[in-house]
C-alpha cells in the first residue's frame, strides 16, 4: 500500500514538474529534489525506507509540499529579479521623460529667439512653419502641404526651388536657395537654406526662410551695401593710416557686368549680386566693414592690412577661381560676377591720400584696358 502511495505521489509530482517546465520554464530544484528521492528508493528496499530516520520523510514531504505550493528558490528568485527590472525601467522612463520635457522647452524657447522664419517638411508632403514664417509670406495656418507652399511660387523659380529639395540626400543634405514668392498681387524675394535629416526611417528637411528687401536690403546678405561707408569715410581712413604709418594693400574694385545683369534682370538682382560677392570678399580678406567702402555704383575699394590674407587673395588672382570668380543664382536667375581689381602696396607715408586713392584707380583702369589680358593689375 504504502510503496503504491509512493508511486501515485512520485508520479504526479513528476507531471506537475513537466507542466512547469513547459509553460513557466520553472522546476530545475523540484527536479534534482525529485531524482535525489528516486535515487534514495532505487538503492534500498521501501520497507527499509520507512524505517530509516524520520528526517527522510520529512525532506520527501517537504519538497512534495514545495512543489505543490508554487513555492521553488527559482521562482522566488525570478521574481525578484522582475521587480528590480521593472523598478529600474520605470526610474529610467521618469529620467526620459524629464530630459524630453526639458528638451522640448529648450526648442520652444529657441525658436521664440530666432527673427528669421522656420519651416519643417516632413516626408509625407506636410509642412509646418513657425508664426514669423506665417506672417512673413501671409499664410493663414502653420499647417498645410508642400503643394499648397509651392502654389505661391514665381513661376520662373518653381522649378528650381522643386530640383533643389529633390536632390537632398545623406551625402549632400545643405542647401542655400533664393527665389520669389507671391504674396496675393506683391512679390518678395526669399532667401532660404536649410538641411535634410533622417531619424528613425523618415527624412526632414528644416529650413530657415528671410525676406530680402531689395528697397533697403534689412537683414540680408545685401545688407551691406547699406553699410558701406563712401567716398568721405574713404579718404578719413586713408588719412588715419598715413597718419600712423601702416602699411596696407590699397585694392580698388569694379563688378564689371553689373550694368547688364541690371539691365537684363532688374536692379534688384544687380544688387543682390553685389552683396553676396562684397559678402565674400569680405569674409576671406576682411576683418570687418571697416575694409570695404563705395566709390560709386560699381566701384569699391578695400583696405588689406593682414598680409596673409592678402597673400591669399593674390593667389587666387593669379590662379583664379571661386574665391574672386564665382556664379550666382537666385531663383532661375543664374549668373556670374566678373570682378576687375586694381592694386597697390602703401607703405610710403609722404603723399596726399587723393593722390594715393588715384593711383588704385589708375591701377583698376589699366585691369580693365582691352590690351591687358588678366583682371588685376598691381602698380609696384
Amino acid at each position: 500500500m504504502e510503496t503504491t502511495v509512493f508511486i501515485v505521489v512520485a508520479a504526479l509530482w513528476a507531471l506537475w514538474l513537466l507542466f512547469k517546465a513547459a509553460v513557466f520554464k520553472k522546476g530545475f530544484f523540484e527536479w534534482v529534489l525529485l531524482l535525489a528521492c528516486a535515487t534514495v528508493f532505487s538503492l534500498t528496499e521501501w520497507t527499509t525506507l520507512l524505517t530509516t530516520p524520520l528526517i527522510w520523510q520529512i525532506l520527501f514531504a517537504l519538497g512534495v509540499l514545495m512543489s505543490l505550493l508554487f513555492f521553488d528558490i527559482e521562482d522566488f528568485r525570478t521574481r525578484k529579479g522582475e521587480e528590480n527590472r521593472w523598478n529600474r525601467l520605470k526610474r529610467e522612463i521618469k529620467q526620459l521623460e524629464t530630459s524630453f520635457e526639458s528638451l522640448r522647452k529648450r526648442f520652444i524657447g529657441t525658436i521664440g529667439l530666432i527673427k528669421d522664419g522656420l519651416a519643417f517638411r516632413s516626408d509625407d508632403k506636410t509642412m509646418f512653419v513657425t508664426d514669423r514664417l506665417k506672417d512673413m509670406l501671409a499664410f493663414d495656418t502653420n499647417d498645410f502641404t508642400w503643394s499648397a507652399f509651392e502654389q505661391g511660387l514665381h513661376e520662373d523659380d518653381a522649378d528650381v526651388y522643386k530640383n533643389t529639395i529633390r536632390k537632398l540626400s545623406r551625402r549632400s543634405p545643405d542647401y542655400d536657395v533664393s527665389y520669389r514668392y507671391r504674396i496675393g498681387a506683391k512679390i518678395v524675394w526669399v532667401k532660404e537654406y536649410g538641411t535634410l535629416i533622417h531619424y528613425h526611417n523618415r527624412k526632414m528637411v528644416i529650413s530657415v526662410c528671410r525676406p530680402v528687401d531689395v528697397r533697403t536690403y534689412p537683414k540680408t546678405p545685401v545688407e551691406v551695401l547699406n553699410r558701406l561707408k563712401i567716398g568721405h569715410d574713404y579718404l578719413e581712413k586713408l588719412q588715419r593710416l598715413n597718419r600712423d604709418k601702416m602699411p596696407f594693400h590699397l585694392i580698388c574694385v569694379e563688378l564689371r557686368n553689373i550694368p547688364a545683369v541690371n539691365e537684363r534682370y532688374g536692379r534688384d538682382i544687380g544688387d543682390l549680386m553685389m552683396g553676396e560677392f562684397l559678402n565674400k570678399i569680405r569674409h576671406h580678406f576682411l576683418k570687418d566693414d571697416e575694409g570695404v567702402f563705395r566709390i560709386s555704383g560699381i566701384r569699391f575699394a578695400l583696405i588689406i592690412r593682414d598680409e596673409r590674407k592678402y597673400s591669399i587673395l593674390h593667389r587666387a588672382l593669379q590662379h583664379g577661381g571661386e574665391l574672386v570668380n564665382f556664379e550666382m543664382q537666385f531663383g532661375g536667375v543664374k549668373e556670374a560676377v566678373y570682378p576687375y581689381f586694381g592694386i597697390q602696396y602703401v607703405s610710403h607715408f609722404d603723399e596726399p591720400v587723393d593722390e594715393m586713392a588715384a593711383r588704385s584707380v589708375k591701377a583698376l583702369d589699366i585691369a580693365l584696358s582691352e590690351n591687358h589680358q588678366e583682371n588685376y593689375f598691381i602698380i609696384t
